[in-house]
């Protein structure tokens, strides 16, 4: 911009003519463009910057705006200061007592496991063959045990659901039970036995599944002998029985000494 002090006016190099207000110095063309409304792009609509620039600006504005935290309430600061001298002091410990409304009296509950110990127990699934239907079904995935009695030392097989813990298998261990392979699968028996699951006993035949075949023939092996033990047990059982009958008996001397007693009682209705 060229001023030229004769004619009081600059010359730009554009070729725009500014004149000057000589009481006040002041551009009168920047008094006229205050005037106008601003237009898109202008540095009255955008801020200090021409053009474009005035995207800059207020860009720039908008993001410390965004960055800087809204300044506090008294109130905000008064909640602030009382989680502040909470946080600083200690807790209060609450005493309060509430009694409830229905007293409940503890009862026992009795499992029927109490006098026998585990023999073996393994994780299997349990299928019961239906007759009418002539297909498998589910009976129950759980623990299968082998519990033997502490006195009678009886082994007998228990088997109880997951979570609902209902019974879906329980009975003697027969000696005379086999096992038989699964024909689709190597980690799966087939048996058939008297059962009292449903306490109403009923004879039933079992497919029961283990997780792998080593298990299965774990549990085959240890079924079988429990099936021997309680052999064992039942001949021990029988001689028992056995023993008693003929303790009940009268011995040969007593039945001799009665035979006498009643011939002699014959003679003498006779004699008479």
């Amino acid at each position: 911009v060229h001023f030229d002090r004769d004619t009081s006016r600059a010359h730009h190099s554009c070729g725009i003519h500014v004149l000057f207000c000589g009481s006040c110095d002041r551009l009168t063309m920047a008094e006229e463009e205050e005037k106008k409304p601003p237009t898109f792009g202008s540095a009255t609509a955008f801020g200090g910057e021409k053009g474009f620039g005035g995207f800059a600006a207020a860009a720039a504005q908008a993001a410390r705006d965004a960055t800087s935290f809204p300044s506090k309430s008294s109130g905000d600061a008064a909640a602030e200061e009382e989680d502040q001298a909470a946080e600083e002091g200690e807790e209060e410990e609450c005493k309060a007592e509430f009694q409830p409304l229905v007293q409940l009296d503890e009862v026992a509950t009795s499992t029927g496991e109490e006098d026998e110990d585990v023999f073996f127990q393994v994780k299997a699934k349990l299928y019961r063959f239906n007759a009418e239907d002539s297909e498998w079904k589910e009976r129950g995935v759980g623990m299968a045990k082998l519990l033997q009695h502490r006195q009678s030392k009886k082994i007998r097989m228990l088997m109880r659901r997951d979570k609902t813990l209902k019974i879906c298998a329980n009975h003697f261990v027969v000696p005379t039970v086999k096992m038989q392979e699964h024909t689709d699968s190597d980690k799966a028996w087939v048996f058939s036995t008297h059962d009292y699951a449903d306490q109403e006993g009923s004879f039933e035949t079992f497919c029961i599944r283990f997780g792998s075949p080593e298990r299965a023939n774990e549990f085959k092996e240890k079924y079988e002998e429990a099936g021997d033990l309680n052999r064992g047990v039942l001949e021990q059982v029988k001689d028992e029985q056995e023993k008693k009958e003929d303790a009940a008996k009268p011995s040969p001397e007593a039945e001799k000494l009665a035979e006498d007693l009643e011939k002699s009682a014959k003679v003498d209705d006779k004699a008479e």
